[in-house]
């Protein structure tokens, strides 16, 4: 009986360290992968790629020839649902939480994020070959800069907006020295913050007026140059976490 239990026991914990020495390749290049694109590693993620890389691209093929050209049309080759597309990937493990892509490992290398990026096997080691972009690629990069524009000079205006990834939001305009400058920030406290950064200098500035014991929602207060500042709304979460909707309205008087 003793011999049963230390037997079902066994079974039980093999499958859990038992990786195949594959499949530990393939986590280790994942890891690393992920490690230089949170930290925008560009270059050390180009030497992870064999070229001619190709990206499926809706159906379009792009050629991603060397280096120099994954560096230019980055944002074609990597947008956020890639690096989520490989967040969101493992190689499967018995007694672990599935992710929600499970990670394919072949004798000649591995499928990522339901099949979407190839790893091939080669003399160099394993170095990605193909990406297929998933459905609405793009929509998560981050978008231009707004200008703000009073009519008159002053005024108020309410914007509306959509952060995901790490995006951070910015909204550029004029004040002049002792002017009240006003940001509200309609989203919970969780999920964004606001901060205001004089353009010149690049000084973030702390609210003096009402709402500054709220700055993450709220800033208000008189600048203290006339110039050019950002009204920056920034997203807090995971990377992968849903995108974050808000409301934001400046004013000036």
């Amino acid at each position: 009986m003793i011999g049963i239990v230390l037997c079902l026991a066994l079974t039980a914990v093999i499958p859990l360290l038992g990786q195949t020495a594959q499949e530990k390749e393939a986590e280790a290049f994942r890891q690393k992968l992920l490690g230089a694109l949170a930290t925008s590693d560009r270059h050390g993620v180009a030497r992870m790629v064999r070229y001619r890389l190709v990206v499926d691209a809706g159906g379009m093929a792009v050629p991603i020839v060397d280096q120099a050209t994954l560096l230019k049309l980055w944002d074609v080759a990597f947008p956020p649902e890639v690096r989520c597309l490989i967040e969101q990937s493992a190689v499967p493990r018995v007694g672990s939480v599935p992710a929600k892509y499970a990670i394919r490992v072949d004798a000649g290398g591995m499928f990522i994020g339901d099949g979407r990026i190839r790893v091939d096997r080669g003399a160099d080691g394993l170095k990605i070959t193909r990406i297929i972009l998933p459905p609405g690629y793009g929509a998560s990069l981050a978008g231009k800069p707004r200008r703000v524009i009073f009519r008159w000079g002053k005024g108020q205006i309410v914007y509306a907006g959509r952060l995901s990834a790490d995006n951070v939001d910015v909204y550029l305009v004029n004040v002049r020295k002792g002017e009240l400058l006003n940001a509200l920030r309609r989203v919970s406290v969780e999920q964004g913050a606001l901060r205001i950064v004089q353009q010149s200098g690049n000084r973030t500035l702390a609210p003096t007026g009402p709402g500054a014991s709220d700055a993450q929602r709220q800033w208000a207060g008189p600048v203290p140059e006339t110039g050019e500042y950002r009204v920056e709304v920034v997203r807090r979460g995971a990377y992968c976490d849903p995108a974050v909707n808000y409301q934001l309205q400046i004013s000036v008087e």
